[in-house]
């Protein structure tokens, strides 16, 4: 009897140990910021289109939800069109949250009055976990995007 509850008091603070002993850690969004990504998914008026967005991922519901609006003003003092840009781009990787406090990416935005010019750029969206606004988006133009493949 005693072994069996010893090996289960090992078992338990092994438990507890393990993400302090480099596990990988989950980032993902506070509970405020969940329930600001659930209440604009609710509001998808078909049903088809409200499942295929509760699909994506974390990173894509959190960059959209709650990143994209801030980076519009930022995006448009930058050059761009109001409704011509993507926090993403085709590569792996382009969307990463780092925390509930930090969103982070690589865009690009069609500039405005120049043609067909899209520009790169690589992006920070800072968060306030505690009420699921962003606090700054940091953006950092990397220069035209080629077009094709």
């Amino acid at each position: 009897m005693n072994i069996m509850r010893g090996l289960c008091a090992g078992l338990g603070l092994l438990a507890m140990l393990r993400p302090a002993c480099g596990a990988p850690v989950l980032a993902g969004p506070s509970v405020a910021e969940k329930r600001i990504i659930d209440r604009q998914i609710s509001h998808i008026a078909d049903p088809a289109t409200r499942h295929a967005v509760q699909g994506q991922d974390m990173a894509w519901q959190m960059t959209t939800f709650l990143c994209q609006n801030a980076a519009r003003g930022v995006l448009v003092r930058m050059g761009s069109q109001p409704h011509r840009f993507f926090l993403q781009d085709a590569g792996p990787g382009s969307q990463v949250v780092a925390s509930a406090a930090l969103v982070s990416g690589r865009g690009q935005f069609l500039r405005a009055g120049n043609g067909l010019e899209w520009i790169g750029f690589s992006w920070a969206c800072h968060l306030d976990p505690t009420t699921g606004h962003v606090v700054h988006f940091d953006v950092t133009p990397t220069g035209p995007v080629r077009a094709g493949p």
